[in-house]
């Protein structure tokens, strides 16, 4: 787990350490968060075999896209969607 800090509290650099890295912004707080809970969710679908596994698969997906809304990766389908959503397409 992500140690999910808020600005302004102190802790020591030992309890950082035990506790992980320290998210700052608000932001990046809540994608981790996502991000860990679609991780927990692949993890449990994996683990009950094979009729699970295309869940699992889209679990580790969606776990994906949220660390990339913080490294600024750009998915195909978030470009399709801005296109679908904001242009004329076809007429």
């Amino acid at each position: 787990r992500v140690a999910a800090t808020p600005l302004g509290s102190s802790r020591s650099e030992k309890e950082e350490e035990q506790d992980g890295a320290v998210i700052t912004r608000a932001r990046h707080r809540h994608h981790v968060e996502l991000a860990s809970e679609a991780l927990e969710r692949f993890d449990d679908l994996s683990r009950e075999g094979y009729a699970t596994l295309d869940l699992a698969a889209e679990e580790l997906r969606l776990a994906t896209s949220e660390l990339g809304r913080i490294t600024g990766a750009v998915d195909v389908e978030d470009v399709l969607d801005v296109l679908f959503a904001d242009f004329c397409i076809g007429k």
